[in-house]
């Protein structure tokens, strides 16, 4: 499939893994519409990139500014779009009982809501030009385990919409992959810990105190997990926008391949394994 000039939405390039495929499929001779929530993050991507790139004003969480850039999109390339990459997200990391219920909608309204919302707008110009849709998920995506179950939710949402728009949507010509992403070292990753040192600051202390076994163990576990790099993941989409074949599921980093593989496990003998893993050195 010849990889020049196709039409393609990313939602969330403003950074990490959406900034770096804007930035490769637009030096490959895409015209990539980038999904941004600020000008100046709009600003910033075009200076790196090729005219064939346009910054697009994108809150997926929006309806006006959903149909803004549906309208743009239509209107430059005249009803027709090759793909749509589905970047958008949200961390959200912590036990249940400490996370704002506040912090938890948002995650849902980024993560699942505006994934669909996002998909449910550009799908007519989808189907005009028999398009493709990746959607970016996580190895928590994969496997709910603790201190995940918010984000985890988040992301088994985006496996079973894949899932469900797959067979939906083959008759008309539209295929959807789901590419579950490991550790990726970003800028995200020092909000994630800014995040989490908020959530502990202001978590009352004997119910904190109850989960610090928890959460000093996937401290440690974040930190000495090997992260991959942005472009690795760009990499992955770009190819997979051109298979001739486009796999359903994809696993990107050995945190994702991690995560697939314990998930294989019975479920008696991995809860076992990881409450040892949590929980051995209080109990000893």
């Amino acid at each position: 499939m010849e990889p020049t000039n196709h039409k393609v939405v990313i939602t969330g390039a403003s950074s990490g893994i959406g900034r770096a495929t804007a930035l490769l499929l637009d030096r490959l001779g895409h015209r990539v519409f980038a999904g941004v929530r600020k000008p100046s993050d709009g600003d910033a991507l075009a200076a790196e990139a090729s005219d064939r790139l346009t910054p697009v004003l994108l809150d997926v969480t929006d309806e006006d500014s959903i149909a803004a850039a549906v309208d743009t999109v239509s209107q430059t390339t005249s009803g027709g779009l090759f793909g749509l990459v589905n970047n958008a997200g949200l961390s959200l990391n912590g036990p249940l009982e400490l996370l704002p219920a506040s912090d938890i909608k948002t995650l849902m309204d980024v993560n699942v809501l505006g994934l669909l919302a996002v998909t449910k707008a550009f799908l007519p110009l989808l189907r005009r030009h028999r398009g493709r849709i990746i959607n970016i998920s996580s190895g928590h995506g994969l496997l709910a385990i603790p201190d995940k179950s918010a984000y985890a939710a988040s992301k088994f949402a985006v496996q079973a919409i894949s899932d469900s728009l797959r067979v939906e949507l083959r008759p008309f010509g539209v295929s959807v992959s789901c590419v579950a992403v490991g550790k990726v070292d970003t800028e995200a990753l020092g909000k994630i810990v800014a995040d989490r040192e908020r959530m502990i600051d202001n978590a009352s202390p004997e119910v904190l105190e109850l989960y610090r076994p928890l959460i000093e163990f996937f401290d440690r576990e974040v930190k000495d997990l090997p992260g991959i790099q942005p472009i690795d993941v760009a990499r992955v989409i770009e190819r997979e926008l051109h298979a001739s074949r486009p796999r359903a599921h994809l696993e990107v980093g050995p945190g994702a391949r991690k995560m697939k593989n314990l998930a294989r496990l019975p479920v008696g003998l991995r809860d076992w394994l990881l409450a040892k893993a949590l929980y051995s050195r209080r109990t000893a």
